[in-house]
């Protein structure tokens, strides 16, 4: 899927991520969402509105400083949401080391991903991507591909 977005539109397109995952949530390891796009395409404004829907009341900011950040989860399939922030890391062996095959592992794990490309090795295969764009402001292009 490819379509042009506003961010009033942000609330949808989070709803079509969850309905989609709830589709297919019969994976044996975490699911993960794996967001790129330039700064300030809208990765993080993304996350925040998936955590909304997802019930998360704390106040959901880009762990780049700290890298990943955990928020638990109730009323759905998932138990923790985990919000990783890939843009300082230098290798896949960065990510190794806070722990990536232990949160990989657990199917009642949501992890979305910022700059995924940093550790694209470590992506799963039927990690869902999504590419966020500019193009005229205020307008937005974003790109699933399962």
């Amino acid at each position: 899927m490819k379509k042009e977005f506003s961010e009033n539109e942000i609330p949808e397109i989070a709803s079509e991520i969850l309905r989609s995952l709830e589709a297919n949530h019969y994976k044996l390891q975490a699911c993960v969402l794996a967001l790129s796009g330039d700064l300030g395409a809208g990765k993080t404004t993304l996350t925040k509105e998936i955590a909304k829907q997802l019930g998360i009341l704390e106040t959901v900011i880009s762990p780049t400083y700290v890298i990943m950040k955990s928020y638990p989860l109730e009323a759905n399939n998932y138990k923790l949401l985990i919000h990783i922030d890939a843009y300082r890391l230098e290798s896949d062996d960065e990510l190794a080391r806070l722990g990536w095959s232990d949160l990989i592992a657990d199917p009642k794990n949501l992890i979305i991903i910022e700059w995924p490309e940093k550790v694209k090795n470590l992506i799963p295969e039927d990690a869902l991507w999504i590419k966020l764009s500019h193009t005229e402001d205020p307008k937005r292009v974003i790109e699933i591909n399962s």
